[in-house]
């Protein structure tokens, strides 16, 4: 178990694992960006066939949905620095693949598309541990500003990442793109390793049962409880209507609708980064949310409006504009999922709950990225896919008001019976 210190929502940094944790996704989050953005402009600019590139989501997302319970087990049996040193080394050894690759003149699509399957592997583990470890690091009154600073860290990368890196595609190539990607990730690495841990003859004896043994634990846990299965079967229709469309379209919006250089695509990614950061930040400042489930689904409704503006948007400015306000309903819908996912789960469960969540929410994303792009492929344009994907979450955001699960959770009443335990 990670060794806990008391600490209030305004002292969250006194807690040297939260620090070094934070200090890891700093870097870990915005390296994976900046090589992202390399990884998209380089194969927009190999080839002309879109189909590619929609594929290069694609590739991450099967091996993620097919590792992700694996990912979750190993959380809850094994030590989750270890995992996220593994995690972040790997990905760091990956880009430099790319980097030998380029050196060689003989990159090609398919050898993104391998590597982004790699990257997708990697992410099936490092998500679970990462999620498990916030809450054996900070108390349950101080999940939510936990939270919230972590995903600031994320929301950072793409403001940081898409600005670093279209800048070092102008001035020094991709090399130097993919050279800062692996800097940044092997500070991350450091970061972690630095991290205590403290075993426990409770923990040690709790992962002595079989794997099979695990997943089935796993299943029947989130199974009898109401409040984690309405969550993920809310996720898993959201992701289907709306992950591919956002994924692909600021990319394909920025240079076939709007026709910019890498600039651009920075602009809109920075608009998407920032919003989410403004959000992030407030929920870091805000008291606990007294209806996180109402914050959901209201903020569910609001991102799918603008997101059928940033579809239907004739102008760059306006899309970028709109993209802004998606990034912080974004952050009002996730940080409270995670958050009441977190309260209400077990600990010694919470490795697996949270790959079940990832499988339940990213389930239907191979699905929608292999969709997107044979649709873009037949000629639908990105723009009519956003509209048509608003509409659909539309739907979901106002059926979901119907649902007493998520509008009758308390966040307080939570923490009082997390602190009683």
């Amino acid at each position: 178990m990670v060794e806990v210190a008391p600490v209030s929502k305004w002292q969250l940094f006194r807690n040297r694992n939260f620090r070094l944790i934070f200090i890891s996704m700093l870097f870990s989050a915005p390296g994976y960006y900046v090589y992202l953005m390399g990884a998209e402009w380089l194969m927009l600019s190999i080839t002309d066939n879109r189909f590619y590139f929609g594929m290069l989501f694609f590739a991450a997302s099967v091996p993620r949905l097919l590792f992700i319970v694996i990912g979750g087990i190993t959380a809850d049996r094994f030590s989750k620095k270890i995992i996220l040193l593994l995690s972040d080394g790997s990905r760091a050894v990956l880009v430099g693949i790319v980097i030998g690759l380029l050196l060689m003149d003989i990159l090609q699509p398919w050898h993104l598309l391998v590597l982004s399957a790699l990257f997708g592997v990697s992410d099936a583990f490092s998500y679970p541990a990462a999620g498990s470890l916030l809450p054996e690091v900070l108390k349950p009154e101080n999940l939510q500003q936990g939270n919230a600073m972590v995903q600031m860290t994320n929301m950072i990368s793409p403001i940081l990442g898409p600005a670093i890196g279209g800048s070092l595609i102008v001035l020094g190539g991709f090399s130097a793109v993919f050279t800062l990607a692996i800097v940044m990730l092997c500070a991350a690495t450091v970061s972690i390793s630095l991290l205590r841990i403290i075993s426990q003859d409770e923990e040690i004896a709790e992962v002595k049962k079989s794997p099979l043994e695990d997943v089935k634990a796993g299943f029947h846990y989130v199974k009898h409880n109401p409040l984690i299965r309405t969550i993920m079967t809310v996720s898993f229709f959201i992701n289907f209507f709306l992950t591919g469309p956002v994924s692909l379209s600021v990319a394909l919006l920025a240079k076939d609708v709007f026709q910019t250089n890498a600039l651009g695509l920075t602009i809109l990614e920075g608009a998407l980064g920032i919003g989410s950061l403004i959000a992030a930040l407030s929920l870091v400042l805000l008291k606990n949310l007294k209806s996180p489930g109402h914050t959901v689904i209201f903020s569910l409704i609001i991102m799918s409006a603008f997101f059928i503006l940033y579809g239907s948007a004739l102008h760059f400015w306006s899309s970028a504009a709109a993209i802004f306000v998606i990034g912080i309903c974004l952050q009002f819908t996730n940080i409270p999922i995670s958050t009441m996912l977190q309260q209400t789960t077990d600990r010694r469960m919470i490795g697996r709950v949270m790959s079940i969540m990832a499988l339940a929410s990213t389930g239907l994303i191979p699905v929608s990225y292999m969709v997107t792009s044979a649709l873009l492929g037949i000629g639908i344009s990105i723009q009519v896919l956003c509209i048509t994907g608003g509409i659909l979450v539309m739907i979901t955001g106002i059926l979901c008001l119907r649902n007493k699960q998520l509008t009758a959770f308390n966040s307080y009443n939570k923490v009082e019976q997390q602190e009683m335990l």
